[in-house]
């Protein structure tokens, strides 16, 4: 198969060639005009040749424990992959005292047979107990290198700095990542009680019970916890302009830190919660939409490299869901907004149509840095011989208001209505289409769970 008249994307910019695919594997990116006889020829003229996307954080059909359940692997990963996102990295969540390599196979159990998109997983630890710990390195050598710990949720998921420095030891000790959720339990749990207790239940008052101190408390925690350790770290979904500038100075003298941005925090803002109550339903989220001017200086961070990549935390609940559950007040809503299907499309509109990214860095955030510092090297987020033929073509001027895919949400969607620049036309998972002029071709859902190595 031979992908002509498009252009690629390269470091000065948009680039005529043609793209040469064997199989499920990409074998050549060629000058344009090469001889197309033994090939099924794919007239790619005015079209983007993009690598398909890879998202990083999601939590597709997560259930609450409360009979809520996220929207699921199946509709997850219609919207990914109409969307131009062909892998996603999703979690393994244990109950209490449940085995990590028990809920791995859980979570592998709710996934295969549903996701059309190619997958991995992380794992969430919130027991550092002995036989917990001692899991991970045979999780790691299984090709799940990453976990996950929360400074956040107090008495559900919030370790202390004690339990906290137990783990990052052992993911140390066993060569892998951890990704830590970084805001300070007590402090919300404080302002969230000062906020039931004077009446202020209603969604508006959701984000002033995850006040901007918080964060930047747990990034500094977390930050001396890993220099204290050696412990690789990712600290996913920054949503504050001065967390990012922590990480910086960090990262001066610590080369193992990552930083990790959602869409939401880019270019939507805590004006939502003041839009009404379905919007601050919509809005509700952890951490929340911070005030304007943080996604501005959080985009400009993602531009210059000083922030690593760009995620989405997709994790969908109806409108109608939330309205349901705020009868309990905000904090019984389930948190969560969607966006996997969204990532590509409106941060091609709103980071490189407005000039503010490159569309070679735009590419770096959305495929091959994620996919290269999560353990896909070699194999996903590049157009490159050998990797695997994930394809995207993409129309770069296209013109339209966006509307949600699939089955994802509209009444609850941050993104509906809004004006974009370019659209997804056809997508390949390893070399094999999925979605033809825009709508899904699969019969059977065929995504495969990825084994991953740091």
């Amino acid at each position: 198969m031979i992908f002509t008249g498009g252009s690629i994307i390269t470091e000065s910019g948009p680039k005529q060639a043609d793209l040469v695919v064997t199989g499920s594997t990409v074998t050549a990116v060629a000058e344009p005009g090469q001889k197309t006889e033994g090939h099924s020829v794919i007239d790619a003229t005015g079209m983007w040749i993009l690598p398909g996307g890879v998202d990083v954080h999601t939590h597709f059909g997560m259930p609450l424990g409360n009979g809520l359940t996220s929207l699921g692997w199946r509709e997850s990963s219609a919207a990914a992959l109409l969307g131009g996102t062909t892998t996603i990295i999703d979690f393994a969540n244990p109950a209490v005292g449940e085995p990590l390599t028990e809920a791995v196979g859980k979570w592998r159990g709710l996934a295969d047979g549903r996701i059309l998109c190619d997958y991995g997983l992380h794992v969430t630890v919130t027991d550092v107990a002995d036989d917990r710990l001692s899991e991970i390195p045979e999780l790691v050598g299984q090709g799940l290198p990453t976990f996950k710990g929360f400074l956040a949720y107090k008495g559900r998921l919030m370790l202390s700095p004690v339990e906290m420095t137990r783990l990052m030891e052992a993911v140390h000790g066993a060569n892998a990542m951890l990704l830590v959720h970084a805001e300070d339990g007590e402090m919300n749990a404080a302002a969230e009680s000062v906020l039931l207790d004077t009446g202020r239940t209603a969604p508006r008052w959701h984000p002033l019970a995850h006040p901007e101190e918080s964060e930047e408390k747990a990034v500094a925690s977390v930050l001396a916890l890993a220099a204290e350790t050696g412990c690789p770290l990712t600290i996913v979904h920054m949503s504050l302009a001065r967390s990012l500038e922590r990480l910086k100075k960090a990262r001066a003298k610590n080369g193992q830190l990552i930083g990790e941005v959602c869409l939401h925090h880019l270019f939507a803002d805590a004006g939502l919660y003041e839009g009404g109550h379905e919007a601050a339903l919509g809005a509700i989220c952890s951490p929340p939409l911070r005030t304007a001017g943080n996604g501005d200086e959080l985009l400009a961070g993602l531009a210059a490299g000083d922030l690593d990549f760009l995620s989405t935390d997709h994790c969908e609940f109806s409108l109608r869901e939330k309205a349901a559950a705020s009868a309990g007040g905000f904090p019984a809503v389930p948190n969560g907004c969607g966006g996997v299907g969204e990532r590509m499309v409106v941060s091609h509109t709103l980071a490189v149509v407005s000039g503010k990214m490159s569309p070679a860095r735009w590419i770096e955030t959305c495929c091959a840095m994620p996919a290269a510092l999560m353990g896909l090297a070699g194999r996903k987020g590049q157009l490159a011989p050998g990797f695997d033929a994930d394809i995207v073509l993409f129309d770069p001027g296209a013109e339209y208001r966006w509307v949600p895919l699939g089955q994802s949400d509209r009444p609850g969607s941050l993104w509906a209505g809004l004006p974009v620049t370019g659209g997804v036309r056809d997508v390949w998972l390893r070399g094999r289409q999925v979605v033809a002029g825009g709508q899904l071709t699969l019969d059977q859902p065929g995504g495969e769970f990825l084994p991953r190595h740091l």
